[in-house]
């Protein structure tokens, strides 16, 4: 449910565990909880679900951060040059600048709930959605205008 106030920007947000935007970003499952449209740009919260496998490769930012938290599951996360293994409750905080990654090495479907601040870059997320078969050079524009650069 979200409450939209009278002018126009949103009051709060509060939703059940099975509600957000769905998307599909390489076959992975991502339920934005919080866009920046919701915010008023300040910042997007994503959940996202990774088979066995499933990554993020290293990567970084120069205009927001990034923040992982595993909700279940079990994960390689790396910040800079420190790389743990990671389960529920494990959190991981990428400033600007600065080299992150993700794995799940479970044997299992893992949970994490992504913070990006400031919002924006939850977009990218939805332009990857809209592809119907990305090629490397519409993943290159659109990593290139939502500040990704490979790590």
């Amino acid at each position: 449910m979200t409450d939209f106030a009278s002018a126009g920007k949103v009051s709060y947000v509060l939703l059940p565990p099975e509600m957000g935007e769905q998307l599909s970003i390489f076959g992975n499952a991502f339920s934005m909880k919080l866009s920046g449209d919701a915010s008023d740009g300040s910042l997007a919260i994503i959940e996202a679900v990774f088979p066995p496998g499933g990554h993020a490769p290293p990567h970084l930012h120069r205009t927001h951060t990034e923040s992982f938290y595993v909700v279940d599951g079990l994960f390689e996360l790396r910040t800079g040059d420190e790389i743990v293994e990671a389960g529920a409750g494990a959190f991981c905080y990428a400033p600007r600048g600065v080299p992150h990654a993700f794995r799940n090495i479970g044997d299992r479907p893992g949970k994490l709930l992504s913070v990006i601040n400031p919002a924006g870059y939850e977009n990218h997320f939805r332009e990857i959605d809209a592809l119907h078969e990305p090629t490397a050079e519409a993943l290159k524009e659109i990593f290139d205008r939502y500040d990704q650069e490979p790590a």
